[in-house]
């Protein structure tokens, strides 16, 4: 993989607590945003954004399943403005709601734990 689309991910990934415009990333990687656009979808068949929001998402529903953060605290941790926003792409990618992600998280079961017999 070219090594500034390696640097690009790095960042991304490393400051996914914040908006990363493009124009940004291709600055830091010395690239045009058209080149940095182009050689990016060639070496990962997705597109910058496209790659930086499955990025989010993924930690988001790691963040949704594993913590007891709340769905405006996940959304403010990786850089989205308002919950409305992150809710409808978290659905879009996902498949669910943020917050039926994070009604199944350990220990929050509806349901009573089956008592031991032989106490």
């Amino acid at each position: 993989m070219d090594r500034r689309i390696e640097a690009a991910i790095r960042i991304v990934r490393l400051e996914s607590h914040r908006e990363l415009p493009i124009r940004e990333l291709a600055r830091r990687v010395n690239l045009s945003v058209w080149h940095f656009d182009h050689l990016f979808k060639a070496e990962t068949s997705t597109s910058p954004k496209q790659y930086i929001r499955k990025h989010k998402m993924k930690l988001a529903e790691e963040m949704l399943s594993e913590s007891f953060l709340s769905v405006k605290e996940v959304a403010a941790n990786l850089g989205f403005g308002d919950r409305s926003h992150f809710s409808r792409d978290f659905s879009k990618v996902n498949g669910q709601s943020p917050s039926a992600v994070s009604g199944r998280r350990k220990g929050n079961s509806t349901t009573k734990p089956a008592l031991a017999e032989n106490r």
